[in-house]
């Protein structure tokens, strides 16, 4: 959330209000966080705000999970690496006693709606990120705000090219008495701006000449990698470490990066034929590729370069070519 919150990141997308995370619950392998919104005291902006805010969340969290040695190691096994599936829903709740006083209780059935979307993601065809349609409105809402007050692809994020898609067909949901309307985030597959700004984050690393470029350095240097030369830790809360197995190896930050890059070298199109995902390895590469250790050395910081120019763009590209083929066949029946 220190990402999201972050002045020094987008400095044309900041939210007036966002999300707490101070209070995410797990329970095996799922997570829950909620933020009570007093609705009557917050303006339009402050609403729409705290949606999206959310959704950058739930997006940065999936890749911080992609980028996970546990994933990592699946993928230099040539092995289809775990994705997370997310539920994003708003709607009225209670706060009700609870016997920690230090912590507060929330019922709703709107908190098991968001439980039950999380489930329908699991299926989904695009990002796995499922929304409801009261979501959908005020992150379609917000979108339209940012794309009138950027001028022009370098003052954008990526995540302000997605919208909310229809699923086209109503869901059952289980505790719910009628079917739902759910929607998937994605991103228009003939929007040639997007194109243009993922072009944009291989052109020239050294320099920042845009926001998702500011971003991208700014994610690898301070998140994931945040140190260059110190092993991967849990003494630091605020940039939680990579994985422990790191430490205990003795391998450094610069065996992390170059053990992405080789993952991502010998990409299997078997396995790496989502187009969501081999977005989200451009983005992660695209950002490590302007960590301060990378960039200090020329050979590492060109062999990076050519592995995400000439190996995962060209497949990323060859993914968005067919996405909009898809779209062209549907259009036309």
């Amino acid at each position: 959330m220190e990402f999201i919150k972050s002045k020094k990141v987008f400095k044309h997308e900041q939210f007036k209000k966002t999300i707490q995370d101070t209070d995410i619950r797990i329970a095996g392998d799922e997570a829950l966080s909620f933020t009570l919104l007093d609705y009557a005291k917050l303006t339009d902006i402050e609403r729409e705000d705290i949606v999206a805010s959310a959704i950058a969340f739930a997006y940065v969290t999936k890749l911080y999970w992609l980028a996970s040695p546990y994933n990592l190691r699946r993928m230099i096994g040539k092995q289809f690496p775990r994705d997370l599936a997310v539920g994003i829903h708003i709607g009225p709740a209670d706060v009700v006693p609870s016997l920690d006083t230090q912590k507060k209780e929330i019922a709703s059935l709107h908190i098991n709606m968001a439980k039950r979307i999380e489930g329908k993601a699991r299926d989904g065809q695009e990002s796995r990120i499922f929304a409801s349609y009261e979501v959908h409105e005020h992150f379609t809402k917000r979108i339209a705000r940012v794309k009138k007050k950027a001028k022009g692809i370098k003052e954008r994020s990526p995540l302000s090219f997605t919208k909310f898609l229809d699923r086209k067909q109503l869901d059952v949901v289980k505790g719910i008495p009628k079917k739902v309307r759910l929607l998937e985030l994605d991103w228009p597959p003939k929007d040639k701006d997007f194109e243009k700004l993922l072009k944009e984050l291989i052109k020239t690393p050294g320099k920042a000449e845009s926001e998702t470029e500011e971003a991208a350095s700014f994610l690898a240097g301070n998140f994931f990698c945040p140190n260059q030369s110190n092993l991967f830790n849990y003494e630091n809360p605020m940039r939680p470490a990579i994985d422990y197995d790191y430490s205990r190896l003795g391998l450094t930050v610069q065996d992390y990066i170059q053990n992405w890059f080789d993952a991502v070298e010998q990409l299997d199109k078997l396995f790496f034929d989502e187009c969501w995902l081999v977005l989200n390895c451009y983005l992660l590469s695209c950002s490590l590729l302007r960590h301060p250790s990378v960039m200090q050395v020329k050979e590492t910081r060109n062999r990076y370069l050519s592995i995400t120019k000439k190996s995962l763009f060209p497949r990323l590209e060859e993914l968005m070519r067919k996405k909009k083929e898809r779209a062209g066949q549907k259009n036309g029946m």
